[in-house]
């Protein structure tokens, strides 16, 4: 698992190392450790990265509100990164979207509920089936061929 956080984010993701470590899942943080203002797209690109070439087979990223990470995160291609704000977010996001990068927001978001997202999203497999057909579509929109 693929960890990243900006500033903001930073507590929130350290809080989720214990629950990884719990649930025998090795991880990898890619920053930050600091309080200093930092620029969320470093890391968000740092972790989708690591994901996209298979270092990691998941990642987490962390900022105020989760938007900014994915939306760099998802400039990778193959990185399905999707904003979460509870266990259902969570689930949908990889039961219909087979999101492969998980984004919380830590002022949107208490310890509790990330928890409880990031182990729905750990659990939850893709359901395929006409989901996939429509992953495809997206895959065509990420190679630029739009059909």
């Amino acid at each position: 698992m693929a960890l990243g956080a900006d500033h903001a984010g930073r507590g929130l993701k350290d809080s989720i190392k214990p629950l990884l470590d719990r649930l025998g899942i090795a991880w990898r943080d890619y920053g930050t450790s600091a309080d200093a203002s930092v620029d969320y797209p470093d890391f968000a690109e740092a972790v989708a990265r690591a994901v996209a070439d298979g270092t990691c087979a998941q990642g987490i990223l962390v900022c105020g509100t989760g938007i900014g990470m994915a939306m760099a995160a998802n400039k990778v291609r193959g990185v399905r990164a999707a904003v979460c704000h509870d266990s259902f977010t969570a689930r949908m996001s990889r039961a219909h979207n087979d999101a492969n990068v998980l984004c919380l927001g830590a002022r949107v978001v208490g310890s509790g509920v990330a928890e409880e997202a990031v182990r729905t999203f750990l659990e939850t497999p893709f359901e395929g089936g006409r989901h996939a057909a429509r992953l495809e579509k997206i895959s065509r929109i990420e190679k630029g061929r739009v059909e």
